[in-house]
């Protein structure tokens, strides 16, 4: 298992490899920790997008009244927001200048917003009874399949698309 990380921080960092030794620019631990740093990132900013996102969710769908239009939509794209900022911080590198910063927390929110709106749409076309149940209550969801497709689609874009864009960052400007 490690030869494997190895290898996959060899890859990562542009390491050169002479015989059975990885001499990179970084050195073999140091790479391996860089790997191992983005693998809890990515997992700490899974489970805290998660999590928020359903606090948001039941927040939200408490405090919208049910007469406004377009009551849904509001709820997608508040949990989309609410999922996004926790992918933003569990990414996020203070010392980065102000423009990488300012990019990650577009791709965090866009995606997250875009993830969360996606799923909300894919859960009516994909699932009978939450279609059924927009046509009947017209802005109030009682089922939650259409939450699970909107909240896990919003954090596993927004997660996947920062930690690509972090790896991109680590790649190319060596931030470490």
């Amino acid at each position: 298992m490690l030869l494997f990380w190895k290898k996959v921080a060899k890859k990562l960092l542009g390491g050169v490899s002479y015989g059975d030794g990885f001499i990179g620019e970084y050195g073999e631990r140091k790479a391996l920790e860089i790997v191992f740093a983005m693998l809890i990132r990515g997992g700490l900013s899974f489970l805290a997008a998660l999590m928020l996102g359903f606090v948001s969710l039941a927040l939200l769908s408490s405090t919208i009244p049910p007469t406004i239009g377009g009551r849904l939509d509001i709820i997608a794209v508040g949990v989309g927001i609410c999922t996004g900022i926790p992918v933003f911080l569990a990414w996020l590198k203070p010392e980065s200048n102000r423009g990488v910063i300012a990019t990650g927390l577009a791709l965090a929110l866009g995606i997250a917003v875009f993830g969360s709106l996606a799923g909300y749409t894919l859960a009516g076309v994909m699932d009978l009874e939450v279609r059924n149940d927009r046509l009947i209550s017209r802005g109030s969801a009682t089922t939650s399949a259409i939450w699970v497709f909107a909240i896990g689609l919003a954090t596993i874009l927004s997660t996947a698309v920062c930690g690509l864009y972090y790896g991109f960052r680590l790649w190319r400007y060596h931030e470490v």
